[in-house]
């Protein structure tokens, strides 16, 4: 009986020593994959750091104005540039293939509102009470 007591001691002890060796090698192998992948995130953060700065630079309002400057023709509207829409003649059938030309002669100069517009509401001055 202390034989066979011995013997299931001897093989359980082996057992568990085994599956210690296993655990603490799981556990070494996550800790590695844990730091891989921490770093990667670090270099990640950083990656998204110089990005940023990056998009900064290149959205700064003066930088962008002056490449506007130098590629873009732009320059500011002309009054008589603006029409209405209403003042604009209708596409015929004629038209269907081409873009219409309207004349700048043909526009009119100014439009005045149809209706009157709405008072602007001011605060009221709050008095003392007495």
């Amino acid at each position: 009986m202390i034989r066979a007591f011995t013997a299931f001691g001897i093989a359980t002890l082996i057992l568990v020593c085994f599956g210690l060796y296993n655990g603490v090698y799981l556990a070494k192998a996550h800790e590695r994959e844990l730091q891989r992948l921490n770093a990667e995130i670090a270099k990640e953060g950083e990656t998204i750091r110089v990005l940023k700065a990056e998009w900064s630079y290149l959205n700064q309002p003066e930088r962008l104005q002056e490449l506007a400057r130098k590629h873009l023709a732009l320059a500011p509207t002309n009054p008589n540039q603006i029409v209405v829409l209403a003042s604009l003649p209708l596409r015929s059938e004629a038209w269907s293939n081409q873009a219409p030309v309207v004349d700048f002669n043909d526009l009119p100069r100014r439009v005045a509102p149809t209706a009157p517009m709405p008072p602007i509401p001011r605060p009221k001055p709050q008095g003392t009470a007495h």
